[in-house]
């Protein structure tokens, strides 16, 4: 769930996040129906704290409970839970879409739309999590029930109220359907077995298959998902029915396969399949121009007619453009993968450029990145800040590029116009990074990097932010860069001893530093300091010392450093800390 550093904001989302589980175990257990007024009002405070991931979750509640006590219409449901299904998968939260997907699939079982219920069940069931309480069972069992009636439908033939006598279903619902089901989904294995299994269902065929065209290979290709095991076909886009209708852009309607000399017959001998009637169709996008071919075999109750060509071809002009947007969605994530790559490539190499210029503090910037990631776990930041804290941390020191080797590696106390000389690199590395083209995503990264000098009763530099005035990845640095330069050596001095510089973060809370800060960077564990302390040496931590390190918080280390006298384990653990501490040799 969403957690923020303010202790106000984690408990409220704290609470609705318990109080959204309790609805949502309430409801799945199938108890009375709750008040939806309750989950909106949760919904509302969600919005207000940024939660979205828990705006996802009141969303799908509303939308279940609506649609099975409020007698809420079944399309505008499915437009609530949509919303709620990108707003999970935007927030990446996994607990969030396994709650939706299980939700809309109990909705379309209500609606009798089995194999769309099943295969949404099968979808959350995917989704593994760590801790789900009985969330998997809720859905084992709610799939076993959706099979069981299934298979009592099937023994009876009783056909659902939206289905006529042909047992075909009604044209607009299953164009509503097909534009609901695809209109969501990027992943193109999954949008081409939706797209056949909707085909398959709204044309009451036997099986359908989605081949796209690869215009720069000259083939069609597919995965086979209804009637075989998942395999990808690859043929010549010029061979076959299905070459024949990308080549030609015909649509072709066979009513006898075996007597149509363009039908391959060996696939049949192959798979043991009797094919005897053929729908295929171009599939078009916005352009006009052929993306793929739609094949559909063996209609169930006779031929293929005019009607199912003409429900095709609308199903089509649908199932291209999200094609279409899903093969330009594939190819956009590919381009903004290739350049982040690009991008911490160029961080990592101007990183490396600061350590080539004073080797005695090479490796500063790695470690104070590593104790500021540190420090975002315990914060329980997500991915995207924390990337953003990572680069402006191996940057943070950039602009000592413009400062003169004479001072910048000088042994010895500096006089008051070389500090200020040396204090300028903060408005260097700010005027350096403000010129580099990011993304929005990353244009925090310049106030970061340029703040780790400020201190938090504002006498820092260089623009002397005072509190929360100052970034938290700014504040966060602080801690870190100071720390690091306490616990290493310089060309003026030995590193402290790990007593005296714990003490110095402690007694700089609220003064230099973000007290609330310094509190998490002191609930690390020992082990994990010492990672870092260690990642540029030789030293390898045995397992054992690993074991008892990982016991004890950096502030337990401290508690126990100042006692007089100490029980064998503790002192136990000051000797195997100060072991690999001192024998670092920076």
């Amino acid at each position: 769930m969403t957690k923020t550093v303010n202790a106000v904001e984690n408990t409220q989302i704290s609470e609705i996040s318990s109080c959204l589980l309790k609805v949502f175990n309430a409801i799945s257990d199938d108890t009375k129906a709750p008040k939806i007024a309750k989950i909106e009002e949760f919904h509302k405070k969600a919005i207000s704290l940024k939660a979205f991931d828990l705006v996802s979750i009141s969303m799908s509640l509303i939308g279940y409970i609506g649609y099975r006590w409020y007698q809420e219409r079944y399309y505008k449901t499915l437009n609530i839970l949509n919303d709620a299904h990108y707003l999970a998968n935007s927030s990446n939260s996994l607990l969030a879409l396994k709650i939706n997907l299980y939700l809309t699939g109990q909705i379309e079982f209500l609606e009798q739309n089995y194999t769309q219920s099943l295969d949404l069940m099968d979808a959350a069931l995917h989704i593994k999590l760590s801790d789900t309480g009985n969330l998997d069972e809720k859905i084992l069992n709610a799939k076993t029930q959706i099979e069981k009636t299934n298979k009592q439908k099937a023994i009876t033939s009783a056909p659902p109220t939206f289905i006529p006598e042909n047992n075909q279903e009604d044209p607009l619902i299953a164009l509503l359907k097909v534009g609901r089901t695809i209109a969501v989904e990027t992943n193109i294995d999954t949008l081409l077995t939706i797209i056949a299994q909707e085909i398959k269902q709204a044309l009451n065929a036997d099986r359908c298959t989605v081949f796209l065209l690869d215009e720069e290979k000259g083939q069609l290709w597919s995965k086979v998902a209804l009637g075989l095991e998942m395999q990808e076909i690859r043929f010549a886009s010029n061979l076959g029915l299905a070459g024949h209708v990308a080549t030609t852009g015909e649509t072709m309607n066979i009513k006898d396969a075996y007597t149509d000399k363009r039908f391959n017959k060996e696939i049949d001998m192959q798979t043991g399949y009797k094919t005897k009637t053929i729908l295929c169709m171009p599939i078009r996008n916005l352009s006009h121009q052929i993306v793929g071919v739609f094949q559909v075999l063996n209609k169930k109750n006779g031929e293929f007619t005019q009607k199912d060509e003409d429900l095709l071809i609308a199903i089509g002009s649908s199932a291209g453009i999200a094609l279409e947007n899903a093969n330009l969605f594939n190819k956009q994530k590919t381009l903004i993968e290739e350049q982040k790559q690009l991008f911490s490539s160029f961080i990592d190499t101007l990183s490396a450029s600061i350590d080539a210029r004073d080797k005695i503090t090479s490796g500063h910037s790695k470690r104070v990145t590593m104790y500021a990631s540190l420090i975002c776990d315990e914060l329980n930041m997500d991915e995207k800040e924390k990337e953003i804290i990572k680069h402006a941390s191996l940057l943070h020191d950039i602009g000592k590029i413009g400062i003169k080797d004479s001072i910048l590696q000088k042994e010895g106390k500096l006089t008051s116009e070389e500090y200020d000389h040396i204090k300028q690199h903060a408005n260097i590395t700010h005027d350096i990074l403000g010129k580099i083209y990011v993304s929005k995503q990353f244009e925090n990264v310049a106030q970061i990097a340029s703040s780790h000098h400020e201190r938090y009763d504002g006498k820092g530099y260089f623009l002397g932010l005072k509190g929360e005035e100052i970034p938290l990845g700014g504040r966060i640095l602080a801690v870190c860069d100071v720390f690091d330069a306490i616990t290493s050596k310089r060309h003026y001095r030995s590193k402290m001893e790990i007593q005296d510089a714990i003490k110095i973060l402690i007694d700089g809370s609220n003064s230099h530093f973000d007290k609330k800060i310094v509190d998490v960077f002191l609930l690390i564990t020992c082990d994990k300091i010492i990672n870092v302390l260690t990642c540029d040496s030789d030293i390898e931590i045995s397992q054992n010392d690993k074991l008892l390190l990982e016991k004890y918080k950096f502030c337990d280390l401290y508690a126990i450093l100042n006692k007089q006298e100490r029980e064998i384990q503790e002192e136990t653990l000051v000797q195997i800390f100060n072991k690999y501490y001192n024998d670092i040799l920076n």
